[in-house]
């Protein structure tokens, strides 16, 4: 059976296809016992290796496997049931990651937008919970401002102007700083419109 070189799972009824070296990536797991016949539970029918788990969580076992790194959708919520999907496995690499869940759930990242005035200077300055956010930002939004003729987002600016960024100031940067100019007051409504360019 360790010769075999292309090897069929039936995985709650999924079916898998994966190199037998795919398997046997961490020798001392079931699967890899699986693929050396070592495993008195998993049992060859048909040329498919039938598994009673969850073939939707498989999935993400056997992109481990191929990958050796977690690579989840922003949405997942099952930590628990595919961390114990790996321990099922004796993949315990893999169930450690899982067990620090904090360290792969996306950080919520917050945006906000503030315009001041400072001796007679005005300025609208965008601030990031992530400077890697605000570092990348920069790179991809322009930012016009002007006042506006109409009630809604899209209503044009009756005159409108291109802000310049400053430049980011480190180690601390967690904000873009346009400047606006000094022909504002303090009684002046001063729109800001931000615009993301695509990559």
């Amino acid at each position: 059976m360790s010769s075999r070189e292309l090897v069929i799972l039936s995985v709650g009824g999924v079916k898998f296809v994966t190199r037998a070296s795919t398997l046997q990536q961490f020798p001392e797991s079931r699967l890899a016992r699986m693929v050396n016949d070592d495993d008195p539970e998993f049992k060859l029918v048909n040329g498919e290796f039938f598994v009673d788990r969850d073939g939707a969580l498989f999935n993400y076992i056997m992109d481990f496997l191929r990958t050796l790194q977690v690579s989840l959708p922003t949405d997942f919520s099952d930590y628990q049931r595919l961390q114990r999907e790996a321990e099922y496995y004796g993949l315990y690499p893999l169930a450690d990651l899982l067990s620090q869940e904090h360290l792969l759930k996306p950080r919520l990242e917050i945006l906000e937008v503030r315009f001041s005035l400072q001796e007679m200077q005005a300025f609208f300055r965008i601030f990031g919970s992530c400077s890697t956010t605000i570092e990348a930002l920069a790179e991809q939004i322009t930012v016009f401002a002007g006042q506006q003729s109409g009630q809604g987002w899209n209503s044009p600016f009756s005159s409108q102007k291109q802000l310049v960024p400053l430049p980011l100031e480190r180690p601390s940067h967690h904000d873009m700083v346009f400047l606006c100019g000094t022909e504002y007051s303090s009684g002046d409504q001063v729109m800001a419109r931000v615009c993301f360019h695509k990559a």
